[in-house]
């Protein structure tokens, strides 16, 4: 959405008002060709430029302008809102979605423009953008309502991809009908395109900064809905000059709107209550934020580590859920620590068994499951980190007498932050620190693949958590196990090993126990694997006599397995990763089993590059209970850039098959003006995804990284454009060479700029991420305004071509980045959008080639 509104800027200051329009006009995609209709103007059109005077245009008020902030703001704010609701319906691998939707949606906008411009002529352009903004505001809520009665199927079928595609269809409603509101207002005022691009721009900044106190102050539905009520203020600005049956029509829009958030809010009107193919029952309590969804159901918790040597009776549990999938218990404690000695026969709280009353550390505690188990075994100093606000308001608040206040009490100490970050700042060192089984599935307001859990299964995160022990300290971290083949432990243990390598023991091995539980069978698959958990104890010091066998013992007792330990028998594949031939071994095993780093942080994803086809073909070795969603995600992404691309390229290339007689040049400079704007087009996605997911550690919050990033290149890249405005396409290697220099030094310097600025303040970080971020975006705000100026003064009729090429390739990159980041890393995938900058330079340098040797040939 940048580049579309980039374009806009660098047309104001052309000098003959006529012509800017026609380029303005033409930078629209689709506007291409003349039709045959006289009355529309001298080629036709009617979006061709024509001298205001005696034409009945519409002055450009202030109303207008508010009308088009406003129009601009919920356009980016409903996009933000689609990732979390794509992420609850679905599944988190559709989060980005929402920017292929934007892109499609504007994109079919332009090309309505210019198929139909005799429904759009310019003596109405008042009522037409109050009539198409009303149409903008009712679609919101309309269109979210026809995504809930699409059930999809989350299966590798064709009825799945079906089902994705009307979803697709029905979601980009709204912005088919927010891009002809733009497109008409910066259509039809070129005498003051700068001025409505500078409204558009800052509505988009202030969409972005809005998007997410919506969704923590309302639902998710509810925030669709408000979004709804924001633009039918855009069309009661529009229609405030106008007709006053439109104005009354877009207040009635508006207060209709304004009872339908009454009602939802109220009872629940618009729940959803079909969420990832399973229909939710006996849901107590819900609430939304910018993270999740989270939901309170009375359902049993199964009692996956529990001994079986233990007799005694199981805890009364409530089950929360983030985003209808991943859960974590409520216990029901009353004081009484009796009632909850199950706890302590958990394959979970070995650990609390091998120390006494040490300071602990609680990663992701949730409902408070590990927290409660260990007060029960006396410890007295306990930190808990949560990064989820609503669940920690869910079990003190409405959850609190059932929970006995536990993090109410004096020994709990509870943090509301990234766990990476807090502990990356904190000086405390503790006896023991535990994460279980934290894993989300859910996209948080950021975008897919912007997921915190993953942030602490790097070798750089186990080397921070090693750092913050005590000599004799120990780190739990529990995964599900698969008897079959454990690609998750095997990793973790993987990851473990690196890390205590990264730190200077040469001996891994000496430093690492695995216990599992395997009792029990997983209820997704008839034919599944038998599979459990596992616990991974890692120690700075290697493991005493004594330890080792007090932990053999006590397996032996509770009926669990040593899978792997120092002088005790287990498991071969365990030994190799802890020998000096791990790499060896990890390149030969079926699964990748390399350990995940910050930079390439997909824990989850273990099928390499090079299997994924042989994965979906053959499925059933990758299905490992929650592994299943690995080879999903998979069919996900490539189903998603199949209709991606099928939409994209009918909507945005099909000027181009139908010229209306128009002809395209292709000759050499043609062809290389393509490449121009492909790789501007891959390039922006290229550097901007990375960047997102680099600095949520960095600003510990997925949605401080949001705000921050977005804003930094969104008003960076606006400037930028403006100052493309005077810049001679001749000038324009230097924001080229530019672009390409920062991603290579961002790629390359941000982790040793984080690491010795991350115990600053966080205004300071702030601070300094905007220094970062500001200057790139501004570079990468020149390039595509100051090429489209060119390409309109020599050869006008392409510009809506390259356009599409252009807007195409942009909704390719959202996803072929994900493909990148998980495969490759996100370094790499900054390389590849220097590299595509760095292909645009070289266009660029062939094309000024190309004007020289024709204004050569040229002279006389």
């Amino acid at each position: 959405m940048i580049q579309l509104y980039s374009v806009w800027a660098d047309l104001s200051t052309e000098k003959d008002a006529a012509r800017s329009f026609r380029l303005a006009s033409a930078a629209l995609p689709g506007r291409v060709g003349r039709s045959k209709n006289p009355a529309l103007g001298r080629k036709g059109n009617a979006l061709q430029a024509e001298p205001a005077e005696g034409r009945g245009a519409r002055q450009l008020t202030r109303a207008t302008l508010l009308g088009v902030l406003v129009v601009s703001l919920a356009l980016l704010a409903l996009e933000i809102a689609l990732t979390r609701i794509f992420s609850v319906l679905l599944w988190y691998h559709f989060a980005f979605l929402a920017i292929s939707l934007a892109l499609f949606g504007l994109g079919a906008a332009g090309l309505l423009l210019h198929f139909f411009p005799e429904r759009f002529p310019r003596d109405r352009t008042g009522s037409h953008l109050a009539r198409f903004t009303i149409l903008f505001a009712l679609s919101i809520p309309l269109s979210f309502i026809l995504i809930l009665g699409v059930p999809f199927i989350y299966r590798i079928s064709f009825a799945a991809l079906v089902s994705l595609g009307l979803i697709y269809v029905f979601a980009a409603i709204p912005f088919l009908f927010g891009g002809i509101v733009l497109g008409i207002a910066l259509s039809r005022f070129p005498e003051k395109i700068g001025t409505v691009y500078g409204f558009d721009l800052l509505g988009a900044g202030i969409g972005c900064a809005l998007a997410v106190p919506l969704l923590n102050l309302l639902s998710g539905p509810g925030s669709v809905v408000a979004i709804g009520m924001i633009a039918a203020v855009g069309a009661v600005l529009f229609a405030a000059s106008g007709a006053r049956a439109l104005l009354r029509r877009a207040i009635l829009a508006f207060l209709a709107l304004c009872a339908l958030l009454l009602a939802h809010e109220t009872t629940g009107l618009l729940r959803i209550d079909f969420a990832k193919d399973e229909l939710e029952e006996r849901i107590l309590y819900e609430k939304w934020n910018a993270l999740s969804r989270i939901t309170v159901a009375e359902r049993g918790t199964p009692n996956w580590g529990t001994s079986e040597a233990y007799k005694g009776p199981k805890p009364e549990t409530l089950w929360l859920k983030i985003d209808a999938e991943a859960g974590t218990p409520i216990v029901r404690f009353d004081g009484d620590f009796e009632k909850v000695r199950a706890l302590q026969y958990d394959i979970t709280a070995i650990a609390y068994t091998l120390r006494r009353d040490v300071p602990v550390l609680v990663i992701g505690p949730g409902g408070g499951r590990d927290v409660l188990t260990a007060l029960s075994f006396g410890y007295k100093n306990i930190t808990a980190v949560e990064i989820n606000p609503a669940i920690i308001d869910a079990v003190r608040g409405p959850f609190g007498a059932y929970s006995g206040g536990l993090y109410e009490r004096p020994e709990v100490q509870l943090v509301a932050a990234e766990a990476r970050s807090a502990v990356r700042r904190s000086r405390r060192q503790y006896g023991i620190i535990q994460s279980s089984l934290i894993d989300t599935w859910a996209a948080t307001s950021a975008g897919a693949y912007v997921l915190s859990e993953n942030g602490l299964y790097t070798r750089e995160a186990f080397v921070d958590f090693l750092s913050h022990l005590t000599d004799d300290g120990i780190l739990a971290v529990s995964r599900w196990y698969f008897e079959g083949m454990p690609i998750e432990t095997l990793r973790l243990a993987g990851v473990a090993a690196a890390a205590l390598r990264d730190l200077g023991e040469g001996e891994p091995g000496a430093h690492v126990l695995i216990v599992k539980r395997s009792v029990w069978d997983w209820a997704y698959r008839l034919n599944e694997f038998r599979d459990g958990i596992a616990t991974l104890l890692v120690k700075r010091t290697p493991w005493l006599p004594d330890e080792i066998e007090h932990v053999r013992r006590l397996a032996e007792e509770l009926r669990f397995d040593v899978v792997y330990g120092p002088s005790l028998e287990g498991r071969s594949e365990f030994a190799k990763l802890m020998g000096k031939d791990a790499d060896t071994f990890a390149a030969s095993y079926p699964a990748d089993l390399r350990p995940p780093t910050d930079d390439r942080p997909f824990f989850f994803y273990t099928i390499r590059p090079g299997d994924a086809l042989r994965a979906m073909l053959n499925r059933g070795a990758f299905e490992q209970g929650v592994m299943q969603n690995n080879v999903r995600a998979v069919f996900v992404l490539v189903a998603l850039l199949f209709v991606v691309l099928l939409l994209a390229g009918f909507t945005l290339l099909l000027p181009a098959l139908f010229r209306k007689g128009e002809r395209f040049p292709l000759d050499r400079a043609s062809v290389l003006f393509l490449l121009y704007f492909t790789a501007l087009g891959f390039g922006f996605l290229t550097v901007e995804i990375p960047l997102l997911q680099r600095f949520i550690l960095y600003l510990g919050h997925p949605v401080h990284a949001l705000s921050v990033v977005l804003l930094s290149l969104l008003v960076g890249s606006g400037l930028g454009s403006v100052v493309a405005q005077r810049l001679s396409f001749r000038a324009l290697w230097i924001p080229l060479v530019g672009v390409v220099g920062a991603a290579i030094l961002l790629a390359f310097l941000l982790p040793r700029l984080f690491a010795v600025s991350l115990a600053a303040s966080f205004p300071a970080r702030v601070f300094l991420s905007w220094a970062l971020l500001f200057p790139v975006g501004f570079l990468m705000g020149m390039p595509f305004p100051a090429g489209i100026r060119a390409l309109g003064k020599e050869r006008e009729g392409m510009v809506p071509w390259v356009w599409g090429v252009n807007g195409a390739t942009s909704v390719a990159a959202s996803v072929l980045a994900t493909f990148l980041a998980i495969s490759f890393g996100f370094r790499a995938v900054l390389l590849v959008g220097a590299g595509a900058y760095a292909l645009g330079l070289a266009a660029f340098v062939a094309i000024s080639g190309s004007s020289r040797e024709a204004r050569g040939s040229s002279a006389p």
